[in-house]
């Protein structure tokens, strides 16, 4: 392979011989360890106009039973310390012959498929995911993750729900049970010493004087070579040499922390995606991230340590549950909050909240309906 330096001169590119020694593995800080909600549990938001759509479809349904979906997005928290899933649409579906689906799923939504029922009944967490539902959800997660396509944060959350409806004079009253699997695999990152890197137009564009500094910039992501002098080479995640040469690591732009949830996902692509051939690792079994962080002008460096990487790689799964009653006569924000050791809730609130504006029109004031701490227990 040759690369094109700063100078404007093609290189070949020459691993080092010994793959022993590759960097200087002392530690330059703490050790954190990175999972999904390593700082906080994912949270689910469900707007009350989306859920009032859905009641209206199941009254005019004349069905005990409803098979429909919400659907929605999932987005980082601001602080970075989590992520939320949105769920702001509620799709009817259609009947084929291998089920009912969506009829309109769009790249990047999360689907959430939802039994709704109109009659009074007992929910449970295992009413709401089967076994085989389970197991089906664990393939999914586990194909998502070795793929060559891009890992997105929407593909490592299934999650669904169960939602009993009932009629109370001017009211309605709400059983919401959900259920969500996702991955458990940790990765533990220590900051280590800076590692030169070989300038080239991609190392110039991630640490330009005039890119603008903010947690909004656009992310970027790829992995990590070395060449013979020990210095390492930034490949993007589109580059077709990433699956043939050997990988020390992986880099990320656009974040500003390093628990960002995105900088977890990205290790589990290098973890287990089969289109990477030639992982190297340190003696310890750590391989290299390199940060290229929205409020930072020098890249961080950081060493990590997940799972031994390969085809023989298996996904740990974790299962959230949570469940909540709501009554639909007046505007509500219930919070549910549920340690490891309780499943029960805490800081239950259903007071009515005010408008931003005191003399804003309630039409144009989006509430959100309930945010769902989930609770978890690994599977």
């Amino acid at each position: 392979m040759l690369y094109r330096t700063s100078v404007n001169y093609l290189t070949p590119l020459s691993f080092p011989r010994s793959r022993s020694a590759l960097w200087d593995g002392s530690p330059a800080g703490e050790k954190l360890r990175l999972h999904l909600g390593s700082h906080r549990k994912p949270r689910l938001v469900l707007l009350e106009k989306t859920l009032r759509l859905a009641q209206r479809h199941v009254r005019h349904s004349n069905k005990p039973h409803l098979h429909a979906f919400f659907l929605g997005s999932v987005s980082v928290d601001s602080d970075e310390e989590g992520v939320t899933i949105t769920l702001d649409r509620f799709d009817l579906g259609r009947e084929q012959t291998t089920g009912r689906v969506p009829s309109a799923l769009l790249p990047g939504d999360v689907l959430v498929p939802c039994l709704f029922s109109s009659q009074s009944e007992s929910v449970s967490d295992s009413f709401v995911q089967s076994e085989a539902e389970l197991h089906h959800h664990f393939k999914v997660l586990q194909q998502f993750v070795s793929s060559r396509q891009t890992l997105d944060l929407s593909q490592l959350l299934k999650v669904r729900g169960h939602l009993v409806c009932s009629q109370q004079s001017d009211a309605a009253a709400f059983c919401l049970s959900w259920s969500a699997i996702c991955p458990s695999i940790s990765v533990d990152v220590q900051p280590v010493r800076a590692i030169p890197i070989i300038p080239t137009a991609l190392l110039r564009s991630l640490t330009n004087i005039n890119r603008p500094l903010h947690p909004s910039s656009t992310q970027q992501r790829g992995f990590l070579t070395m060449d013979q002098t020990r210095k390492l080479l930034l490949l993007l995640e589109s580059d077709p040499k990433a699956s043939t040469l050997p990988l020390v690591g992986l880099w990320l732009s656009g974040v500003t922390h390093v628990y960002n949830p995105q900088v977890w996902a990205w290790c589990l692509r290098f973890l287990f995606s089969s289109s990477l051939q030639d992982r190297v690792l340190s003696e310890s079994g750590y391989f290299l991230l390199v940060l290229f962080g929205s409020t930072h002008r020098a890249p961080q460096f950081f060493q990590c340590q997940g799972l031994r990487p390969g085809p023989a790689a298996q996904l740990n799964y974790q299962l959230l549950t949570a469940l909540q009653s709501v009554t639909l006569h007046q505007v509500i924000i219930t919070h549910l909050s549920v340690s490891d050791q309780d499943s029960g809730v805490e800081d239950e609130d259903l007071s009515p909240r005010p408008s931003p504006s005191p003399h804003a029109p309630a039409q144009q004031v989006s509430h959100g309906l309930s945010v769902l701490v989930l609770n978890d227990s690994v599977c």
